[in-house]
């Protein structure tokens, strides 16, 4: 019974071996006839333009994205450090964040995304998340950030802060949150 298994079993790897080299001299017939016909590049989904745009442009938001997460993180730590993590305080805390988030994300993207939609929507995704708040409350932060003095200021601080950031990978006390907050809030 055994010698039977083993020799069907041959005979299927066999089997497979061939039908390999066929499909390899099939494909490789197939190229050189493509190949053939013009000498212009075989145009694949990846090797245009509008592609080669989209990649890019899909590494500079990584980058800014990765960027934006630092700083909140750092800001987050001094604001655990100075003791402004206390749920009393976690709605102005949220909205000066996110204000502060935004200048930075302001100065660190293109000037041609400053102030878009798809800035403020990732602004508010990396706040809803170190924060708490919801995107929607998030949102209207960044929409009605002339409204408020207090988010004006941290607007600015977080515009100051990322630009010194980006130079000497640290953010000036001046220009950092709970500095902003402490500042210019009753707290």
């Amino acid at each position: 019974m055994s010698y039977w298994l083993v020799s069907f079993t041959q005979a299927g790897l066999f089997a497979l071996l061939l039908l390999l080299g066929v499909q390899m001299f099939r494909l490789s017939r197939e190229g050189a006839l493509v190949e053939g016909v013009s000498d212009e590049p075989i145009r694949t989904p990846g090797n245009n333009r509008e592609q080669a745009g989209k990649t890019s442009n899909s590494r500079y938001r990584t980058e800014l994205f990765t960027q934006l997460h630092i700083l909140a993180a750092l800001q987050e730590r001094e604001c655990r450090n100075r003791g402004f993590d206390r749920p009393e305080m976690a709605a102005i805390v949220g909205s000066c964040a996110t204000a502060w988030l935004y200048g930075a994300g302001c100065a660190l993207c293109d000037e041609s995304d400053r102030h878009s939609k798809t800035l403020a929507g990732l602004i508010a995704h990396i706040v809803s998340r170190k924060t708490g708040i919801d995107r929607a409350e998030a949102l209207s932060v960044i929409e009605e950030l002339t409204a408020s003095g207090v988010h004006l200021a941290c607007f600015r601080g977080g515009l100051d802060g990322a630009r010194h950031w980006r130079e000497h990978n640290h953010v000036p006390g001046q220009s950092g949150l709970c500095e902003l907050i402490a500042g210019h809030t009753f707290i």
